[in-house]
């Protein structure tokens, strides 16, 4: 890749103004499209140090990996691992190095394509985008979404205003609801207690909401479009595919752009709430990006993975994963000889191992039914009604073992007597755990009790549980620990 300069004209802020920015977001990034060398990042803002691989793919995940796409701006996310010093060489050294949470990058790209004479190709293809270390999916869309058009409406100011708004927000608390100017709007953002919290939305106190304020929650998935509308083809299968995000099975979502592949990855990782994250997640990946050789491989692919891709390469190439879920509308014979029968990928639908375990909800099938044949508004209600549902069944998921973990919980007296392990909660049982789950049942719907057994003994198996288990142990220590 080519070196390029990492400075915005005539952008430049102070390093105590750089330092409040950096709370919430990493850098504004530029890319453009080089004949010789495809998508090149042009600038970056504030500097950062970043390696040739990072760079790469910082710019190839910016830009749509798929030719359907004409006009206009498109908005998408990635997920890219930061590197370790001895994994590559640095791009440039003089600036700082990014500061991660969890080790990953996110990107939130508008990605814009103008007709331009002047071009050999005919037209122009820009991306603006936001680097940040926090995980807030519905916040950073909500910016970027405006931040795109008015830079290429109104070119730098328009990026100099945007960090001069976020530097001056307050600091991104766990827990908090904060209000933030951006452009003109102001975001009532609530910001979760921790990144497994599962958010739900609180009332605002009335006369607090302005014609142009909007109202979140940081860590969710976006809203607008409703993910019905990318979800139309396997309705029937949701349930299916819910049970194996929650047992950490690797699935392959592929889609006709990464707008959709990154919002339907970002619905799937909130659904895993409040469990903690087993495996990586994707919402756009392409076949330049560094780690590429460690997901695409004649290998199983890795536990909880969510790899969301538009190349038709993956489709041969993963053909060896256990399910893929193919984004969309089920198209007709009809439909598809008016396309003259070519057909990018695999066609819309849920190809798959997993035989369920649990019962559908036939009157929230019939409601996304009605929905995909309704309006907009019918398919953003029904669309909040299935993350509602899939949301309490996860957490209906943890009941009985949150109830056997009330009995692994060491008593005053046990604690005083055991002073070494005081703290801690008592070894998990796998047989006294099936004991109580036999006796008190779960309040999923299971098709049997010899499912229900059947699919906790995997979920036992999966590395969700003892992360899981883990973060319990945390918590119960901290309450036993205030009470020494």
């Amino acid at each position: 890749m080519h070196r390029t300069r990492l400075s915005l004209d005539g952008l430049a802020m102070g390093p105590e103004k750089v330092g409040k920015l950096r709370r919430w977001i990493l850098s504004l990034v530029t890319v453009n499209f080089d004949l010789e060398v495809g998508p090149k990042i042009t600038s970056v803002y504030p500097p950062l140090s970043l390696f040739h691989a990072e760079a790469q793919n910082i710019a190839f995940s910016s830009f749509p990996d798929t030719s359907q796409f004409d006009e206009g701006s498109q908005t998408h996310s990635f997920r890219i691992r930061l590197r370790n010093p001895d994994e590559g060489e640095a791009w440039t050294g003089d600036a700082p190095r990014p500061s991660t949470i969890d080790g990953f990058i996110y990107g939130f790209s508008c990605f814009t394509r103008t007709k331009d004479d002047s071009s050999k190709r005919g037209y122009q293809q820009t991306s603006t985008v936001i680097l940040t270390h926090l995980a807030y999916p519905s916040l950073f869309y909500t910016l970027i979404s405006k931040l795109g058009p008015s830079f290429m409406n109104h070119g730098g100011p328009m990026l100099e205003a945007a960090c001069h708004n976020i530097a001056s927000w307050p600091d991104p608390k766990d827990g908090t609801n904060v209000e933030l100017g951006f452009l003109g709007t102001v975001i009532h953002a609530e910001i979760p207690q921790a990144i497994e919290t599962q958010q739900t939305m609180s009332a605002l106190p009335p006369g607090r909401m302005g014609e142009s304020d909007v109202q979140m929650l940081v860590s969710v998935c976006p809203t607008d479009p409703p993910i019905l509308v990318h979800l139309e083809a396997v309705i029937s299968h949701l349930w299916s595919i819910w049970e194996c995000v929650v047992l950490s099975e690797p699935i392959l979502i592929f889609g006709t752009s990464p707008a959709a592949t990154s919002i339907a990855v970002w619905w799937l990782r909130d659904l895993l709430r409040p469990i903690p994250l087993p495996g990586d997640f994707r919402p756009f990946f392409t076949i330049q990006d560094a780690d590429h050789t460690s997901f695409v491989n004649p290998r199983p692919p890795p536990s909880g993975i969510l790899l969301g891709v538009t190349n038709p390469f993956f489709e041969r190439a993963c053909k060896h994963w256990p399910h893929v879920l193919s984004l969309g509308r089920q198209t007709s014979s009809r439909e598809k000889g008016e396309k003259n029968g070519i057909v990018i990928g695999p066609p819309p639908g849920w190809k798959t191992t997993h035989r369920r375990y649990t019962s559908r909800d036939h009157t929230l099938l019939k409601q996304l039914e009605h929905a995909c044949r309704g309006s907009l508004q019918a398919k953003r209600q029904a669309s909040e009604a299935l993350r509602q549902h899939f949301t309490s069944r996860t957490t209906a998921l943890l009941v009985p073992l949150q109830r056997y973990l009330q009995s692994l919980i060491p008593t005053p007296s046990e604690s005083r007597s055991n002073l070494a392990n005081s703290g801690r909660l008592k070894p998990f049982s796998d047989a006294a755990f099936f004991a109580s789950l036999k006796a008190h049942g779960s309040p999923l719907p299971f098709k049997s009790n010899a499912k229900q057994k059947e699919f906790y003994e995997r979920w036992l198996r999966t590395p969700a549980f003892g992360l899981w288990l883990a973060r319990q142990e945390e918590v119960v220590q901290g309450v036993l620990s205030g009470l020494t």
